[in-house]
């Protein structure tokens, strides 16, 4: 079995002729897939575990931004690293979990040593594999509210995801704060009252990223006055701020006030795009 010096880790890329003779992997490993180790590094050596969880990804050619960084619940695109070499881009679905037990893994499975997972990418990792049990709900009657036809075949929720959609890599997070309401299931007629966070990346991001999360605040301002009317009139969601905040500026304390809102239409149709923005760290 696996023991505590193993030098496996999550993220790990197995060499394909090794995953190839996987029982468990048979017939599901051809020349365009991958297949990555997705047991967290403290379960790997662990006794009470008897498998090592594995997803077979498929090879594309290029990163969608809206894959990326844990952006869809369902679909990422993780980047390897080649030495002198062009990154290998997996595609990883949860439909594609397999176990292998432990025994035949140790015996038969290889790592790939030529590659290698940039900490970020294993991070993104980790929060997509998180944000499969850990999103939010919303109370129902709030999320239906989200979900008002506006024009033909259109709604709140997807016309955000819109205004999201070309400025999500400078954003690290949409966060909405319902305040004592967050658990409500409120009355016909009484507003949800919201306050909007739109967090953006100020180390890497910058001005340009500064810049990207007003657009966004200012449009989504917008977009809720227009269909909800202003908060002192709204009887369905009274936005009461929609700002753009520093990730830098976000307390532990604003943490747990407050959800990240997730575009889970988009990823339950499987759309060619996403979740916006990735799940980030927070705390229960």
């Amino acid at each position: 079995m696996l023991t505590r010096d193993t030098d496996w880790r999550q993220g790990d890329l197995l060499a394909q002729e090794s995953a190839a003779r996987l029982a468990a992997l048979s017939g599901s490993v051809g020349e365009k897939h991958r297949v990555v180790v997705i047991t967290h590094d403290c379960d790997l050596p662990h006794d009470a575990e008897t498998s090592v969880e594995v997803i077979v990804g498929d090879v594309v050619n290029a990163a969608n931004p809206q894959f990326s960084h844990a952006r869809n619940p369902r679909k990422l695109h993780l980047g390897y690293e080649i030495a002198g070499g062009q990154p290998i881009i997996v595609e990883l679905r949860h439909g594609e979990r397999r176990a292998v037990p432990k025994g035949e893994f140790e015996k038969q499975a290889a790592r790939d040593g030529g590659v290698s997972l940039p900490m970020g990418e294993k991070r993104a990792l980790k929060q997509w594999l998180a944000a499969r049990y850990g999103r939010p709900a919303f109370p129902n009657a709030f999320e239906e509210r989200l979900r008002k036809a506006i024009g033909r075949n259109n709604k709140v929720e997807r016309q955000i995801g819109k205004v999201l959609e070309p400025e999500a890599k400078h954003l690290v997070g949409l966060f909405f704060d319902l305040g004592e309401q967050r658990w409500e299931e409120v009355s016909a007629g009484e507003p949800y009252v919201l306050r909007i966070s739109v967090v953006y990346d100020a180390t890497e991001g910058g001005t340009q990223a500064r810049q990207s999360a007003e657009t966004v605040a200012s449009q989504l301002h917008e977009l809720f006055e227009q269909t909800y009317g202003k908060p002192e009139a709204a009887t369905e969601i009274a936005l009461e701020a929609c700002e753009a905040v520093a990730d830098t500026a976000i307390t532990l304390a604003d943490l747990r006030r407050v959800d990240q809102w997730r575009l889970e239409y988009i990823s339950l149709s499987d759309d060619e795009h996403g979740d916006f923005l990735p799940v980030g760290e927070t705390p229960a």
